[in-house]
């Protein structure tokens, strides 16, 4: 062979190889890095407006003005006036995120203990009295006297919920100096019988607004590197605890929000392409709350929930598996408009309930909307429900579509919303495939057989009548794989993400299933 077409050969070969890498890797989902605070750099400060006890000045000890004071929601140090802020930041130290100690001690703060607080050592009632006194640990939660504290055991065992926390020494940070942050990169499995650490994720600036409050109570009885504001930062990036954490370990993600939140938190795990997915519990902070429902979490959670009776509780919620569909749209014209997909975990819909889930979500859009309550937030939805029994904005609706099930045309009866279900719950909380008369024969319903249920609403008023009870859908049957011409405009959303929907086809096929926690409910 001669020089000239050796060359050519080893030319055409690393081609080849280097194909064959950029291949693999577009194949491979994207690595983040995990962000960690800087607690040397000072507390996580939340106001005091929301504490329903009094609370004394780690710094002066004078009663804290409940509208004016802070408190740090990792530690649970608190201060009364910017001054003593200062002054906290500098001589009283944070939670620690990371450790190099082989052997973690209990980190004691003075006064502000829990309600109901008993001694660890003499079992007597303490911080009782209307003054900064007696001692907590932030990690187990021990409380003693101060004649007391000397005589506990220096070492923390991290209390009753061990088995859910990282400890500090077992998690390593790398500082990067480009980005100047530090980075979670390693974490180590403790020796803690049964361990299964909890990841806790919440979106501070959607639903209810709640979440910021919840996720404050995470961090004060977590490591705080374990609970995630995803306003901050996407699901990805706090999804790769599941990366760093020991592949024998069952890591489980506690995500603090609505139906939407959920959604969005479970499409990210398919992105990420985990060997094994981590398993999902809800927190239910949204309006409808219809997914955390099913699963036996509750039809919804305020800002003061108890969330050490919700790990406790997340004991018994055993693992399960959600179907997950994919919705293709193709537009009817494809000058300028591109395809896209979407994933199903609760229902879609297309019609008038939709519409009045985009009338709700433009009016929280809005710079007017200021009530981030959950009653005040379904008070807006039965007025946008109302206002539509007069106006009928969806009638006719059959007239824009055509319904394909497994391959099948079903003709449409005269309708206003076409409902696609996964789940049982809809509309918070009714439930529609088992309401009335048919509701005995219905074929069985299962978010985890492969199927959906597809049913019609003639109305609005049709939808007020099923709210209570005194109407069932017009049923049409169940498919593994759904199709939908939209010859013209209308409303439409996704498990409560609404937006108007040109002409074109909506396909819905079966894509796995999700990974998620299930409680019974007595």
């Amino acid at each position: 062979m001669s020089d000239g077409s050796g060359q050519v050969f080893l030319c055409v070969v690393f081609s080849l190889l280097l194909v064959l890498l950029l291949v693999r890797l577009s194949r491979r989902p994207p690595r983040y890095s995990l962000r960690a605070r800087d607690v040397l750099k000072g507390h996580s400060w939340c106001s005091t407006h929301s504490s329903i006890k009094p609370s004394f000045c780690s710094i002066c000890e004078t009663l804290i003005n409940a509208s004016d004071g802070s408190f740090c929601n990792s530690c649970g140090v608190s201060a009364d006036s910017p001054q003593c802020i200062t002054a906290s930041d500098v001589s009283l130290p944070c939670k620690v995120i990371t450790t190099r100690s082989t052997k973690h001690k209990h980190h004691w703060i003075r006064g502000n203990l829990p309600l109901n607080a008993q001694c660890e050592v003499c079992k007597e009632e303490c911080g009782t009295d209307p003054q900064l006194n007696d001692w907590w640990c932030c990690w187990c939660r021990w409380c003693a006297h101060d004649t007391c504290v000397q005589n506990v055991n220096e070492v923390c065992d991290f209390g009753k919920l061990r088995q859910y926390i990282v400890p500090p020494n077992c998690i390593r940070l790398k500082y990067s100096r480009m980005k100047q942050h530090l980075y979670i990169k390693e974490v180590l499995k403790p020796n803690i019988s049964g361990w299964s650490p909890v990841i806790v994720m919440g979106n501070t600036k959607s639903g209810s607004s709640e979440a910021d409050a919840v996720l404050s109570s995470f961090c004060s009885v977590l490591n705080p590197a374990q609970v995630i504001d995803l306003n901050r930062c996407p699901p990805e990036e706090a999804l790769e605890w599941c990366h760093l954490l020991p592949p024998d370990v069952t890591c489980r993600v506690v995500v603090a929000g609505g139906d939407g939140t959920v959604c969005w938190v479970l499409t990210a795990i398919l992105k990420m392409k985990f060997e094994k997915d981590p398993l999902v519990a809800v927190l239910p902070l949204g309006t409808g709350n219809d997914l955390s429902r099913v699963l036996g979490f509750g039809e919804g959670q305020s800002w003061d929930a108890d969330v050490v009776e919700y790990l406790q509780q997340l004991a018994t919620a055993r693992p399960t598996l959600l179907d997950r569909w994919r919705v293709h749209f193709t537009p009817a014209r494809s000058l300028n408009i591109a395809t896209r997909e979407v994933y199903m975990y609760n229902y879609l819909s297309v019609g008038v309930d939709a519409l009045v889930t985009l009338n709700f979500h433009r009016a929280r859009q809005s710079p007017f909307y200021i009530c981030s309550n959950r009653f005040i937030n379904k008070m807006i939805y039965f007025t946008f429900g109302t206002k539509d029994v007069l106006e009928r904005e969806c009638k006719d609706l059959d007239q824009r579509l055509e319904l394909f099930m497994d391959g099948r045309h079903v003709p449409l009866p005269n309708i206003e919303s076409l409902v696609v279900l996964n789940i049982a719950c809809w509309g918070a909380g009714v439930r529609p495939w088992t309401l009335g008369a048919g509701g005995s024969e219905a074929p069985k319903q299962s978010f985890s057989d492969g199927l959906m249920e597809v049913f019609c609403l003639a109305s609005s008023l049709h939808i007020a009548q099923l709210q209570v009870g005194l109407g069932e859908p017009i049923r049409l049957g169940q498919c593994s794989s759904l199709k939908l011409c939209l010859k013209r405009e209308a409303p439409m959303q996704v498990d409560g993400e609404p937006w108007e929907q040109s002409a074109g086809t909506i396909s819905l096929t079966h894509n796995k299933q999700a990974s998620v926690m299930m409680r019974e409910t007595s």
